[in-house]
């Protein structure tokens, strides 16, 4: 089966957010993972589908090794993983917003 590909602007934009150094460590085995299968990672709760209503696009998905965090959006047609922003719980969103 062939593998995906990430895009690599969007990639550097992303990593050029991640303030962590350990997180930033931590972006290979991001990639390693994603583009092996960027749809489910054998380890629970590694990878998520993002539920309607958050900040991000339908179709998105977040990727966790803590503390790394990077939502991503994957093209399935072709083949490619668009990283769509990288950092730590701390700044990064992807919950769903309260409607409180």
């Amino acid at each position: 089966m062939k593998k995906f590909i990430i895009d690599k602007e969007s990639a550097e934009k992303a990593k050029a957010t991640i303030s962590d150094t350990l997180a930033f460590k931590k972006w290979p085995k991001f990639e390693n993972a994603v583009t092996e299968n960027p749809f489910y990672h054998p380890k629970p709760k590694r990878i998520k589908k993002l539920e309607a209503g958050t900040t991000f696009p339908p179709g998105t998905y977040r990727y966790k090794d803590e503390p790394l965090r990077v939502v991503y959006y994957p093209k399935k047609e072709d083949r490619i993983v668009y990283p769509l922003a990288a950092g730590t719980a701390t700044n990064i969103s992807y919950k769903k917003k309260s409607k409180k």
